[in-house]
């Protein structure tokens, strides 16, 4: 027996059951979560909002295809196939052997889609999570990895860690992966007048009920969205950058200062985030960005909205601390704390918020 703070008595063995019980929910509630995730990528909807991003697409295809030297007659595992563009692009520019995994039930699709499209016998599609299955035929390593792994504000769904877990276990020596790099970038944005808080608002009083609770989550939720270029009201600071060859599991985890340079005067909202990839070798070397300037992608950007805007001036500068973690309550989110700082003419302030990034949906999907 053994007695707490508070003088209750507790008996040891109950303690531990106790605690039992709450592993054994933690682990069904993750394999609840992972169920309604692949379950998600499993509806023909979510694979036609893929795609249909263009931008996304041509650059892994044309990333193989300059590289197309590195594929011939080369053995090539595609983590998360989905319906397996990557692994027919990887066939067409001459891949001996192309392993395509795909955890979701629209493995049954890929297939199909391989036997008509005559790759069969250089395509296998295996229905499983990579980190479960083991490579067909007594195949050890494979030479090249493709993983369409990013998710938004890069880290969400933590497909990074299925990337990392191949490649060490796979990945021949001197073997390749695309991408092979990615940055994360941070800015800050202006937005419509008060269009933030007339979303809010609605949770103020509606039908005479406080919903002030809902009102709160909704001010700590970061949000996939498109930023238009012109709502920029600084130049971008990379907060951080990965090389997948060498980036070790829990590479989500980030902490760094950031220093935002005001380029035009107004009033800053929010911040938001994008994050670029680079793929394959010099002078063949393609780059996938998500930034507000280039081509849409169905990534966007994530905007992290302020409670109270700057008013900003050119060349005054905003300073604070950006961190992001895995979520605790949902294995595919992220948390994010943000701290900033900015000493204007007029005013000075001095905040910090957090916030929270489920996995998303594609708009009109639930």
């Amino acid at each position: 027996m053994e007695a707490t703070s508070t003088g209750k008595i507790f008996d040891s063995q109950e303690m531990g059951d106790n605690e039992e019980m709450a592993d054994g929910d933690c682990v069904r509630d993750y394999r609840l979560q992972e169920a309604l995730y692949f379950k998600m990528y499993a509806r023909l909807e979510v694979q036609e909002w893929l795609l249909k991003d263009s931008a996304r697409n041509r650059a892994y295809r044309s990333a193989i295809r300059c590289n197309a030297a590195a594929f011939k007659d080369k053995t090539v595992l595609d983590v998360g196939c989905g319906l397996g563009t990557l692994s027919l692009f990887a066939a067409e520019s001459g891949a001996h052997r192309v392993i395509a995994v795909e955890a979701a039930s629209i493995a049954e699709y890929t297939r199909s889609i391989v036997l008509d499209n005559s790759y069969a016998a250089v395509i296998t599609v295996i229905r499983g999570k990579v980190e479960e299955i083991e490579l067909p035929e007594g195949i050890e390593k494979v030479d090249i990895i493709l993983c369409d792994w990013m998710g938004h504000c890069l880290f969400s769904e933590n497909m990074l860690e299925s990337l990392i877990f191949a490649r060490d276990k796979w990945l021949a020596p001197g073997g390749l992966i695309f991408p092979d790099s990615a940055q994360l970038y941070l800015g800050a944005i202006s937005g419509q007048e008060g269009e933030v808080d007339q979303d809010l608002d609605q949770w103020n009083d509606l039908y005479d009920i406080d919903m002030g609770a809902i009102r709160r989550s909704c001010e700590c939720t970061a949000v996939v969205a498109h930023v238009d270029a012109r709502q920029m009201m600084s130049k971008v600071v990379l907060v951080k950058s990965l090389d997948l060859y060498t980036a070790p599991r829990q590479s989500c985890f980030t902490r760094c200062h950031y220093e935002l340079k005001v380029t035009r005067s107004g009033q800053v909202h929010a911040f938001f985030a994008y994050f670029d990839v680079g793929f394959g070798k010099s002078p063949n070397r393609v780059y996938l960005s998500t930034s507000p300037q280039a081509p849409w992608t169905h990534w966007n950007q994530t905007v992290f909205h302020m409670k109270s805007p700057l008013t900003v001036g050119p060349e005054e500068t905003i300073r604070g601390m950006f961190s992001i973690k895995p979520s605790l309550k949902n294995i595919y989110g992220l948390e994010f704390d943000i701290n900033f700082e900015h000493k204007g003419k007029e005013k000075s302030m001095r905040a910090k918020q957090s916030f929270f990034l489920d996995y998303f949906l594609p708009q009109g999907l639930s």
